[in-house]
């Protein structure tokens, strides 16, 4: 067992469960749900009018999505990549640039100044990218202002595409989620073992639909209740893993 147990204000909580809380999940993409953490960068990713259009701002034919890890980023890139065709990339190598082709678009994943991302290659890349009238959709754990490239023209086009940031959801927006997730799931967990798995979750959705779909998975096969006992093994299995 190697997670950290959180201190969770249940009080907040129960207070602020008494107000009516709003999610959304999008169209065809089960399991994403829209919240105050990451609603300007759904907004981002359905504007039609700046992905199709080519009404790019400053003629720069991209936009970032940051924020930290198990934020949602990839989650949200996979939603993209079914309403705008594109290809995936964790890397840029030399032989991307024959690949650009006129209106392709693109997502670059993990980016930030390195091995990876080479600062003379990403400004070629960017260049070509936009004489080719493409578009390019930036995921990283940092926003533009944390970059440093080490080639002004470049720190200084990333600084100014549009940005979209993604925090992590609070306690509040997790267990209303986690509330909502087992419900339709029909799994009843009494609000004391709901809070027992929120403090010793990493803070995050994907966190939370591992953990009930393996404690729904296993109450079905083994036909029982949820236990503390049963919660604990799944929690351990999780953190080793």
């Amino acid at each position: 067992m190697s997670y950290k147990i959180r201190n969770i204000n249940k009080l907040v909580i129960n207070k602020q469960m008494a107000l009516p809380l709003k999610f959304k999940t999008i169209k065809n993409r089960e399991n994403y749900l829209v919240s105050k953490c990451n609603l300007e960068a759904v907004k981002l990713i359905e504007n039609s009018v700046f992905w199709k259009n080519k009404k790019k701002i400053n003629s720069i034919p991209a936009a970032i999505i940051y924020g930290p890890k198990g934020s949602g980023k990839t989650h949200l890139s996979t939603i993209f990549r079914h309403n705008v065709n594109c290809t995936y990339l964790t890397s840029l190598t030399s032989n991307i640039l024959e690949q650009i082709v006129e209106g392709k678009n693109f997502i670059l994943d993990d980016f930030s100044p390195g091995a990876r991302y080479q600062s003379e290659l990403v400004m070629h890349f960017i260049n070509q990218v936009t004489y080719k009238e493409g578009s390019i959709l930036l995921l990283s754990r940092l926003s533009p202002l944390e970059m440093n490239w080490n080639l002004p023209d470049l720190d200084s086009r990333i600084r100014s595409i549009l940005a979209s940031e993604i925090k992590l959801p609070d306690d509040v927006i997790l267990y209303s989620f986690i509330v909502k997730y087992s419900n339709e799931k029909k799994l009843y967990i009494s609000d004391k073992k709901l809070i027992y798995i929120l403090e010793r979750l990493d803070r995050s959705f994907a966190s939370v639909i591992k953990v009930i779909d393996m404690l729904d998975t296993h109450s079905l096969e083994n036909k029982e209740k949820v236990t503390y006992k049963n919660i604990k093994i799944i929690l351990d299995n999780i953190t080793e893993n």
